[in-house]
């Protein structure tokens, strides 16, 4: 006697298998864009935290502000081949430029600055030297999937320190 399937255990079989992967592929796409999704949004998260830390870390090291306007900020410094040091925003771009030094790109590739905005706060006797900063950070992909689609807004602010 021979031991081989019928074609009802078959199709049973077949059928068993056919709904398994139909409810195991929705779930792999799943992973895969919520995978796109978290990389866009880290590099987002990433590069806003560095760009905010840049410019907050330039105002503390900062002797005194020369001059403050609505996207750049001008910062005396104790270093004189880096003094004036100026931060500024062109769309998509935020650049410091130390001295006759170049201007120097602090965000990434993939990543475009939508919003900075600079606000000075400091005291009218120059006691407190002090600025805060508005910082909307965006994804820079073309998609128009919501997955590749982040933002990020930064409020902060930073106060030049006294020696």
């Amino acid at each position: 006697m021979k031991k081989a399937f019928t074609f009802v255990e078959l199709i049973l079989y077949v059928g068993i298998v056919a709904v398994i992967l139909t409810s195991i592929i929705p779930l792999s796409w799943a992973v895969i864009e919520g995978g796109a999704e978290s990389g866009v949004q880290q590099e987002v998260w990433s590069s806003a935290r560095f760009m905010a830390e840049k410019i907050k870390w330039e105002i503390r090291n900062a002797s005194g502000i020369n001059s403050v306007t609505t996207n750049a900020i001008s910062l005396g410094n104790f270093a004189p081949a880096d003094n004036p040091t100026v931060i500024t925003f062109t769309y998509p771009n935020v650049t410091v430029k130390k001295g006759a030094a170049a201007a120097v790109r602090i965000n990434p590739e993939g990543v475009r600055v939508g919003t900075l905005v600079f606000t000075n706060f400091s005291s009218g006797d120059g006691k407190s030297k002090h600025i805060q900063y508005y910082l909307k950070v965006e994804s820079a992909g073309t998609s128009l999937r919501q997955e590749y689609q982040q933002s990020l807004i930064i409020d902060s602010s930073a106060e030049v320190r006294s020696l």
